[in-house]
């Protein structure tokens, strides 16, 4: 991932599983964006948005509710295609 995690910002990560995350461990990571503190302040004061807004809980009760009404679409009429 990268820049759309710091609002516009140049950043970057990783996301993987644990067991990855041991065997990366003995290994040298780079990325284009990372060890900038001027970029990393301004991740860390998008992090504190989300988590005083409350974003990460509205958007599961909005995808919830997305999904509820799309589930209940996909019951009420028959699908022409096949996944």
């Amino acid at each position: 991932m990268a820049k759309g995690i710091g609002n516009g910002i140049p950043l970057g990560a990783v996301v993987t599983t644990p067991e990855i995350a041991q065997v990366l461990k003995h290994r040298i990571y780079f990325n284009t964006f990372g060890g900038n503190p001027l970029c990393t302040t301004a991740g860390h004061a998008a992090l504190k948005v989300l988590e005083k807004e409350k974003l990460q809980e509205n958007a599961f009760v909005v995808g919830s509710y997305m999904k509820e009404r799309l589930t209940s679409l996909k019951e009420k009429y028959e699908s022409k295609f096949t996944f």
